[in-house]
């Protein structure tokens, strides 16, 4: 019998990974987009908790499609270059990317909020997120002190865009996690959450 590329063991992983993931994300961004919903109609301002929500929303909904999409393409090998493949039109993801709003740079905004209120309260949301806080913190204290004290704080903080961007990465799972889209139980219809009402 003739098998399609969907027989191969790590695709079928790799499609059940998928749909997973996807349907969790779109679970996700339509929690956020129902919250923000309520809150536009009764006329109020959307809760720094649900404005990283959103920020979450638009940075791992696109890079996980793009993920997914990239290691989808090298699975399949040379079939990804045949045009009834349809891979041509994937680099509409990478337009995502950087459509209303560069994700880069909410990543730097989640990163930069959290780290300014870890130096007011010397304390974070999460350990991993304190960690990542005291790291930068520990980096931008020593360019200070190469640099007898003068020295330019973009410059300073870009020196720690790892961290910088593990640190974003770390307020992403934290924010999935809270409103129970990461490592929760699958099925549930239970998605009170941080923000959710």
């Amino acid at each position: 019998t003739n098998k399609t590329l969907s027989h191969v063991p790590q695709l079928k992983a790799l499609y059940e990974e998928a749909e997973r993931r996807l349907k969790e994300m779109s679970a996700f961004v339509a929690l956020c987009k129902d919250r923000l919903s309520r809150v536009l109609k009764a006329r109020g301002t959307p809760t720094v908790e649900l404005q990283t929500a959103i920020a979450v929303c638009k940075i791992r909904a696109v890079e996980t499609a793009i993920e997914l999409t990239f290691r989808l393409k090298q699975e399949v090998g040379s079939y990804a270059l045949m045009d009834e493949a349809s891979f041509k039109n994937s680099d509409f993801l990478q337009c995502c990317k950087f459509a209303e709003g560069d994700s880069r740079i909410l990543s730097q905004k989640l990163a930069r909020d959290v780290f300014s209120g870890f130096l007011k309260q010397n304390s974070a949301r999460s350990i991993r997120e304190a960690s990542l806080c005291e790291s930068i913190r520990r980096q931008i204290q020593k360019y200070k002190e190469d640099r007898g004290g003068k020295y330019n704080k973009i410059d300073a903080w870009d020196s720690c865009w790892k961290d910088v961007y593990a640190l974003s990465d770390a307020i992403c799972d934290r924010v999935l996690k809270e409103n129970q889209f990461q490592g929760g139980e699958e099925g549930s219809n239970s998605h009170g959450g941080a923000f959710a009402k």
